[in-house]
């Protein structure tokens, strides 16, 4: 699989006053030293999900991003080596961490297919896939919310290998939650050798199950037609998770893996991010 599609172009209202030029998306997370050094590196979130997926083998990626704040994202991912320059004429050991740091970024993103999509007003989850159909045309593909941190992605060789097993049309991330509120909730059954899902609903007032959808999904292109078939849903916007149903509804199999207890963080809160921002910096002085 070498398609990836990452979702950025959220107003991330929650964030606010930090996130009016700058999505969700770029806010810093410590990472590990690139060298020996005991100084942890500071990376926005798109960077680590970038090369995360990178190191899983993905070449071609289409970001969706906000009119507003898409400059920002563009900057950082696009390489620039006269920055690289000035900071080799500098020649101090921080500055030539960096400078192997992003060289290291730089040669990923020369290396990939990156298509960049705007998106002028945001409706949805499922409203930011849908203007990536042309890029991902008739391949499997990963879509990633650019809010979603995993502080490890140990999980998604499993995840994609148990997709081609199960010769499905999509295949949803789980986790079992106690609290419920904001997740998409999919009920699940047994079937052959694999969960099957049949039930999603998008932040029900009465969830039927406490199995959670995460913002990571493999998914087919049928998934494109069920997003033109679906009508708009939770906050009147077109979701994934609607579509998702949608695709059930036509007698396509869905299926579930459910990563158990491997921690990971929804960064859109102030508090969520917090958490994320302390384990990050927990992780990379281990």
């Amino acid at each position: 699989m070498k398609t990836a599609v990452i979702t950025t172009g959220g107003l991330g209202t929650r964030l606010l006053t930090c996130t009016k030029a700058n999505p969700k998306t770029m806010l810093p997370l410590y990472d590990k030293p690139f060298d020996n050094n005991n100084e942890p590196l500071l990376r926005p979130l798109i960077e680590i999900i970038f090369e995360n997926l990178y190191d899983h083998g993905f070449r071609r990626f289409c970001i969706i991003v906000g009119t507003k704040t898409k400059n920002s994202v563009l900057q950082h991912m696009n390489p620039d080596m006269e920055f690289i320059k000035l900071l080799k004429k500098r020649n101090n050991q921080y500055d030539n961490r960096f400078v192997k740091a992003l060289s290291k970024f730089y040669k990923k993103i020369n290396k990939c297919d990156v298509s960049w999509i705007s998106q002028n007003t945001p409706m949805g989850f499922g409203h930011a896939l849908l203007a990536a159909k042309k890029f991902v045309g008739k391949n499997t593909f990963l879509l990633h919310a650019g809010d979603a941190y995993f502080p490890k992605y140990d999980f998604l060789p499993y995840f994609i290998k148990s997709h081609k097993k199960n010769n499905v049309s999509g295949t949803i991330l789980l986790q079992h939650k106690k609290s419920l509120k904001g997740y998409g909730i999919a009920q699940i059954k047994k079937s052959y050798s694999y969960n099957i899902v049949f039930r999603v609903e998008e932040k029900p007032k009465k969830p039927l199950s406490n199995l959670a959808i995460l913002p990571v999904y493999i998914l087919e292109p049928i998934i494109f037609d069920a997003l033109e078939k679906t009508k708009l849903g939770y906050n009147k916007e077109l979701q994934v998770t609607d579509a998702i149903g949608t695709v059930m509804s036509w007698n396509h199999k869905i299926a579930a893996f459910n990563i158990k207890n491997k921690p990971w963080f929804d960064i859109g809160t102030t508090r969520q991010y917090y958490k994320a921002l302390t384990y990050s910096y927990k992780q990379s002085i281990k």
